[in-house]
């Protein structure tokens, strides 16, 4: 583990702290988005963090920062990712940061509290609770899948695989995570912002799995999912 990975360890896991069960929930946006106090507290604190430890970084983050135009060296960071899990209780949800260095991502952390589970990869690979882990090269039609969207489900048919195989958690950075230790084939997302889906996506890289990204579509998975999604799109 590199001592940068180690500095962010750190640092989400000391805001996981900072939740208590005094929550504010409150209307996003007019889309039935939310967004709670913690949201706001938990990137308050690892913005804060960072900037102790890494000052000549940019950050872009989803409620304090989302407009930045990071250059070669920024973190991108989701302080509750799954916010609508998060605020009704359901314990998919995670904290996560990525970090890019001269424009290439060195580092990502994932952690779901609920969980109990620390996602993090960097050069020295990816890992679970500190056991490392890979992508699961199980056959495409036996694994389970998630979508973040019910539209989603289409590329799925396209391969003849049952909605019996196919879940809805709302939580990409658990998904990615899941799909990272082999527990699921693959995860679909569409429109996802780089907060979102940069700590995942490459913590999937690091698990020997492989991402394919077009017009806003992020697909990861084993390298015989995404060789049999790039014949149906």
């Amino acid at each position: 583990m590199i001592k940068e990975t180690k500095i962010l360890i750190n640092i989400v896991k000391k805001a996981s702290k900072l939740i208590t069960n005094d929550m504010i929930v409150k209307a996003k946006d007019n889309n039935g988005d939310l967004v709670t106090n913690f949201d706001y507290e938990v990137e308050r604190y690892i913005i804060n963090k960072l900037n102790k430890f890494f000052p000549n970084f940019d950050i872009i983050s989803e409620e304090f920062n989302p407009l930045v135009k990071p250059k070669d060296n920024y973190f991108a960071i989701d302080p509750i990712d799954g916010t609508i899990n998060f605020a009704n209780n359901f314990p998919i949800w995670a904290i996560q940061i990525a970090m890019v260095k001269n424009n290439e991502t060195i580092s990502a952390v994932i952690y779901a509290p609920k969980l109990n589970q620390l996602y993090y990869a960097d050069k020295d690979g990816a890992f679970c609770n500190y056991k490392k882990i890979e992508v699961t090269e199980k056959p495409v039609e036996n694994c389970l899948y998630v979508c973040g969207r019910q539209n989603e489900v289409e590329i799925f048919k396209k391969l003849n695989i049952s909605n019996r195989y196919l879940r809805l958690v709302h939580c990409a950075s658990v998904s990615f995570g899941w799909t990272a230790n082999g527990i699921l084939g693959g995860a679909i997302f569409t429109n996802l912002n780089i907060w979102d889906y940069l700590p995942g996506l490459y913590i999937i890289k690091i698990a020997g799995g492989e991402v394919y990204e077009k017009d806003n579509l992020q697909i990861a998975g084993s390298k015989k999912l995404i060789e049999s999604i790039k014949t149906i799109l």
